[in-house]
């Protein structure tokens, strides 16, 4: 495919609802420059030129600027190139001696056979006897070409429809997230958003951070009430050990502050959580925000000795960055500090 000649607006259009296609985010122009923008991207005048204004670009530009996008918003591991990892893999086969000609060869094969609607396990399975190569090397080639076609534009496909998936991103900052999946707190596309994005925590809706804060609980094993929102007598988490159940008085409740970076938690606020630990007769309590304790209200509760820990802004962001689905760290964050 040569140059692409358009518009700067239809090719905003294409990058954003591939990346609607592809990641299930729905970005306005505004918001993919942000995104772009915090990376240092070089193409940052696509998303602020007149989108009337005449554009040549080459495929591979507007492909790449989809991947820097998408790993921008947390839907891909990295930024790389579609098919570096293709390559890297080929160059891995040929410095271990071994030609990667079969593979290409088998899968040519198998795609133009028509007997496949999706390489799956028989489909891989005549691979491996068509090559002549191990199964974990043919399972490891198809993932390669998964991933560089994932990162690969659909530029004939009917993307109206692919997008019908894809939810906005304003939504985490302007209202509550009701996830399909019903056993769910908060989209997982929104968790990853924030796992690259920490810096928009404290903009999220007030009621997307205790989402948020039930959802990390959640998936580590505890049983977990969210609180209504509002009359809630300022607990809006509560934990319970997963044998448990929700009998008997909570393990750990928390309450939820979605503050500015500026803005710290009194000590007000710390005395009066304390009586609604005893109240509720928890073992422990923790306050979660986007912003920080203050140093007389940590220090009131060290020197009393009180059950209670604080998750300011840093962990909670770790929190974020174990539930991205991306994450290297796993399930190795502390719960309360």
């Amino acid at each position: 495919m040569g140059n692409i000649s358009s518009d700067v607006g239809t090719i905003r259009d294409l990058i954003t609802e591939e990346v609607a296609c592809k990641a299930g985010l729905l970005l306005t122009d505004h918001e993919a420059h942000t995104v772009l923008n915090r990376r240092g991207h070089s193409e940052l005048w696509l998303f602020e030129d007149s989108r009337d204004k005449g554009v040549r670009m080459r495929p591979e530009e507007i492909e790449q600027i989809i991947v820097d996008l998408r790993h921008g918003v947390g839907n891909l591991a990295d930024a790389a190139p579609s098919g570096l990892a293709r390559i890297r893999f080929v160059k891995k086969l040929v410095a271990d001696g071994i030609d990667p000609a079969p593979l290409y060869n088998s899968l040519k094969h198998v795609v133009e056979s028509g007997k496949y609607k999706v390489i799956g396990e028989e489909a891989m399975e005549e691979m491996v006897q068509m090559s002549g190569m191990a199964p974990h090397l043919v399972a490891a080639f198809l993932l390669t070409v998964g991933e560089s076609l994932d990162r690969t534009v659909s530029w004939f496909s009917a993307r109206q429809e692919d997008a019908a998936w894809a939810v906005p991103l304003a939504v985490l900052f302007k209202s509550e997230n009701f996830p399909n999946d019903p056993d769910a707190y908060l989209d997982q596309r929104y968790i990853d958003y924030l796992a690259q994005n920490s810096e928009d925590l404290n903009r999220m809706h007030w009621r997307n951070f205790e989402r948020l804060t039930a959802e990390f609980f959640r998936r580590r094993g505890y049983d977990i009430a969210l609180g209504p929102g509002t009359k809630d007598g300022g607990i809006d988490v509560r934990v319970w050990p997963s044998e448990m159940g929700r009998s008997g008085p909570p393990l750990l409740i928390i309450q939820c502050k979605r503050y500015g970076t500026s803005n710290d938690v009194h000590v007000e606020t710390v005395k009066a959580f304390w009586s609604d630990i005893i109240y509720e007769g928890a073992q422990h309590g923790l306050i979660a925000t986007t912003s920080r304790v203050s140093p007389e209200g940590v220090k009131l509760s060290r020197t009393r000795k009180w059950p209670l820990g604080f998750a300011e802004k840093e962990q909670v962001s770790h929190w974020v960055r174990t539930m991205w689905r991306h994450s290297p760290i796993g399930t190795s964050a502390a719960l309360i500090s």
